[in-house]
């Protein structure tokens, strides 16, 4: 009798064993060195640190291009002006306020600023300076010595290459301004106001 209480104890004993073992080869290894789990904890991390850097950089406001889009809605999405807009950089911290080529509906006064092909790179690196830029390997175009100036390639063909209008209708020389042809069409009636330009953001004065 005495050896036969211990019976159902020792069953059980051998059945909860038996349990833990199904248990184990159930849940499988532990997740802590597999690769699939590794992954995505990686990913996490990086982007808590771009997230603490773009934290850590001063506030920056948006610039308003409102003015210039206005006209020219095709560059609200550009790539070349959205980056430069969130940056604070607007359109005319390049191509200057132009306020009478905005005013002038018939289109044939020019941007303050135009930039010809020998002149977008000695611009972009009044900002982008060229020591920086020039140990990226992709911008050794840009120093080619052996290029002519105006055949050599420039920063906005790569990083601008939307950057311009698909249908002008206007041509100017870009280093003269002078108007080279236009398709003729005209929208304002002679001494308009539009003709003399209209100010930015200009409110009236009681």
């Amino acid at each position: 009798m005495r050896g036969r209480r211990f019976l159902p104890l020792a069953v059980a004993l051998t059945s909860g064993a038996a349990m833990i073992a199904i248990l184990a080869v159930w849940t499988g290894p532990s997740s802590a060195g597999d690769p699939a789990t590794a992954k995505p904890a990686a990913k996490a991390a990086d982007t808590k640190k771009d997230s603490a850097k773009a934290a850590a950089r001063p506030k920056v406001e948006p610039a308003d291009n409102s003015y210039c889009l206005v006209c020219h809605l095709n560059y609200e999405t550009e790539k070349l002006t959205r980056s430069h807009q969130i940056a604070g950089v607007g359109c005319a911290k390049c191509h200057g306020e132009s306020e009478k080529h905005s005013g002038d509906e018939d289109g044939l006064t020019p941007p303050d600023v135009m930039f010809a092909h020998s002149d977008v790179d000695a611009f972009c690196m009044t900002c982008h300076p060229k020591e920086k830029i020039a140990k990226n390997q992709h911008h050794q175009g840009l120093f080619a010595a052996s290029q002519p100036a105006d055949e050599h390639l420039v920063c906005t063909e790569c990083h601008g290459e939307n950057h311009h209008m698909a249908v002008r209708t206007r041509k100017w020389d870009k280093k003269t301004r002078k108007l080279i042809s236009d398709d003729g069409v005209r929208m304002m009636y002679k001494n308009s106001p539009a003709a003399s330009g209209v100010k930015p953001n200009s409110q009236k004065t009681k």
